[in-house]
């Protein structure tokens, strides 16, 4: 059925079963379009011979009717002159009639009759013997005559054999005049006017000598049945079922003209043959291009399918816009790094559409976490920035911070055709594992920083309260004694309290070494600790203890410290025990209201223990600075620090809360920290109870 396919022979497995459906198709369809096409193109064919020819009767008949109406016009003119004056005489007769329009003398001679025998006649040159010629007995004529007596209308008569022997038509009618002495309303037969019509002058004047060389025609008579009574003209034979007929509107409506094309009304159109050829090569035409066609799209639509399974293969997102920045395609990794509905990412959508259901969502999420506002702001930056860019027809890269926390790098490149494509790559591993390792960086330079100066600050003491013990008589007390008991002028009682000045003097210089000694050791056991959580040997030595045991001796010792920075330390606990490691535990509590008396100026200090079902919960909160939300995630991480300056406030290494946190971990436990800045902060430890160990013993 396909010949355009053997021109492809090796292109043919590109042809798919729908494309041969198709084709079978579009065969049938142009076969059904074809055949209706020809038979409209007959039917109007058809139609339009009709109305040809109907049109050309047409305008027979009209000039027949303005032949007939011009006499009848004539003929009731001239009965309307006798009815006036019967006793009208030729010379008169003449002279009316030479006078009244549309009278024509070459088609036939115009006479009256009165009581039906002729005793005028128009015109009287060359049809003397008419006169006296009595319509009573003519056989041929006489019966129209009686008939015409009583109709009081005019009627036609033909073919017949006019007084020359000239075949033709004669048109009749009645005269009446006033009965004499009576109404004028009560008329009386005069006698009859009549106009004859010579056959082939009324023929070449209407036409219809013309028109019987292309048509059947017949005129005839029908009565108000519509059977046919006579005829004036034609084959009474002619059929009329499939004729044209057209009716006079004169006479009563009764006279019709029939016609018929010589030859019968045509079967088909003479031009058929030749446009059946032309809509066959046409159709043939249109269905090698169609195959050809469908060939090329199944070849298209087959690198399509590839370059789409690649694309959707891609691990990275991968998506292309058109030179009008309209949506071409993406893959399915795009539509979810960025959780686009599938409607939005529709081929042929405007990339300002899909800008506006981003920054809609953004404003959307960005009032309900006011805390990503820097990455909002980032995202629209990266839009203004791309569009920008995409103006300028330039290549754009950008890392793009995405309000979930994963790290998107963009890479846009322009084509040759105006467009552009875009690779989106998730580098939030990438990006964590470099932020994770320039923090951890960080915080050893500044714990290295932090820790030079915690351990240079004691050491500083130790060493120059050293020095002076060491050269203890350079010291003011030591000075003052000696010159006392070389003069000699001093009692024993105030050598004495001069002594005790300089063992006062020296003994503070011992405090102060031993306060810096214990603070170093401090931060060595710190370190210590944190190297054996880090390695993983830490020792736990779990057992049942009453919770007295921790929060007393951790009350009465930093009690004093509250007091010497006049906050107000409260201790509220319930009666209760916990299943830990007795020493850790109290290392915990030390460290949490320690950090709190710490950065705490003014206010209070407060350490709740409440117990649960299942465990104990220490709150330990205060009334110091507070913290940021975005600072709280770290302050557990080694190292880490608020202000990790040196010349912050308060000392420290930043080692102590990640220490807790891993010893209550270890416990069993939780340490975790709730803050709001310029309010204060409540660190909540959480460890489980003894009493599920104790049942279970």
């Amino acid at each position: 059925m396909f010949t355009f396919f053997p021109v492809f022979p090796k292109r043919l497995k590109w042809v798919s079963t729908q494309t041969l459906v198709i084709l079978a198709v579009a065969s049938t369809t142009l076969f059904v379009v074809g055949n209706r096409l020809d038979k409209l193109t007959e039917t109007n064919f058809k139609n339009n011979f009709r109305t040809e020819a109907r049109a050309e009767i047409l305008a027979l008949r009209h000039e027949i009717e303005v032949v007939f109406h011009s006499q009848s016009v004539v003929l009731w003119k001239l009965a309307t002159v006798i009815s006036e004056n019967p006793d009208i005489t030729q010379k008169e007769f003449t002279a009316r009639l030479e006078n009244t329009r549309g009278v024509d003398p070459k088609m036939g001679q115009i006479s009256a009759a009165p009581d039906r025998v002729v005793s005028m006649v128009y015109p009287l040159k060359g049809n003397e013997d008419l006169l006296g010629f009595d319509y009573n007995n003519s056989t041929a004529q006489h019966p129209l005559g009686q008939n015409l007596e009583g109709k009081g209308a005019e009627t036609i008569v033909g073919p017949v054999k006019l007084q020359k022997a000239a075949e033709g038509f004669v048109l009749w009618a009645p005269v009446y005049i006033p009965r004499e002495g009576e109404r004028r309303d009560k008329l009386k037969f005069w006698g009859i006017v009549s106009i004859d019509l010579q056959q082939q002058k009324f023929n070449n004047k209407v036409g219809l000598s013309e028109a019987v060389l292309s048509y059947n025609i017949l005129i005839d008579f029908a009565s108000k049945t519509g059977e046919r009574v006579g005829s004036i003209f034609g084959d009474p034979t002619l059929e009329r079922n499939n004729s044209i007929v057209l009716k006079f509107d004169f006479f009563q409506d009764s006279l019709r003209l029939h016609a018929t094309p010589k030859g019968g009304w045509p079967t088909s159109s003479p031009m058929r043959m030749y446009q059946l050829m032309v809509m066959v090569l046409v159709a043939t035409g249109l269905l090698w291009l169609l195959g050809y066609v469908l060939w090329l799209a199944e070849k298209r639509k087959h690198a399509e399918i590839q370059l789409k399974n690649g694309i959707e293969a891609l691990n990275d997102g991968f998506i292309m816009f058109d030179a009008n920045d309209n949506l071409v395609l993406s893959n399915a990794r795009y539509r979810e790094m960025y959780d686009f509905p599938k409607d939005v990412m529709r081929a042929g959508t405007p990339h300002s559409k899909i800008s506006a259901v981003t920054i809609l969502r953004d404003n959307s999420r960005r009032s309900q976490e006011p805390s990503q506002e820097a990455v909002y702001s980032n995202v629209e930056e990266w839009m203004t920035r791309r569009a920008q860019a995409h103006l300028e027809g330039v290549s754009f890269d950008h890392e793009q911070r995405l309000g979930d926390g994963r790290v998107v790098k963009a890479s846009d490149r322009h084509m040759p055709d105006g467009g552009y494509v875009s690779l989106r790559v998730d580098v939030t591993a990438l990006s964590r594992a470099k932020t994770t390792a320039e923090a951890a960086n960080k915080a050893k330079t500044d714990f290295m920083n932090v820790l030079s100066h915690e351990l240079r600050t004691p050491m500083t003491v130790m060493l120059g309260s050293a020095r002076l013990a060491n050269n203890a008589r350079l010291l003011n007390t030591s000075k003052v004694l000696l010159a006392a008991m070389e003069s000699g002028d001093k009692s024993a009682d105030d050598v004495k309290a001069l002594m005790e000045d300089m063992f006062a003097q020296v003994s503070g210089l011992m405090g102060r070494m031993i306060k810096s000694g214990d603070h170093m050791m401090e931060l060595i056991n710190r370190m210590l600790d944190f190297a054996a959580i880090e390695a993983g040997s830490m020792i736990i030595n779990a057992e049942a203890c009453n919770i007295k045991d921790f929060v007393d001796p951790v009350e009465q010792q930093l009690k004093v410290l509250s007091e010497e920075k006049d906050l107000n330390f409260e201790v509220t606990q319930d009666l209760g025990s916990v299943w830990a490691d007795r020493v850790k535990v109290r290392q915990i509590l030390f460290n949490l209201v320690g950090n709190a008396i710490k950065f705490t100026e003014t206010g209070s200090i407060q350490l709740t223990v409440k117990v649960e079902a299942n465990s104990v919960v220490f709150d330990v909160i205060d009334t110091g600075p507070g913290m940021p939300k975005s600072e709280l995630d770290g302050i557990f991480d080694p190292f880490y620090q608020v202000d990790s300056t040196s010349t912050r406030s308060a000392g420290g290494t930043g080692m102590g809360l990640a220490i807790s946190r891993n010893l209550a971990e270890l416990n069993g436990g939780t340490l975790t920290v709730n803050s709001i800045l310029g309010q204060g902060s409540c660190f909540t430890l959480t460890l489980p109870s003894a009493q599920p160990y104790l049942d279970e013993v």
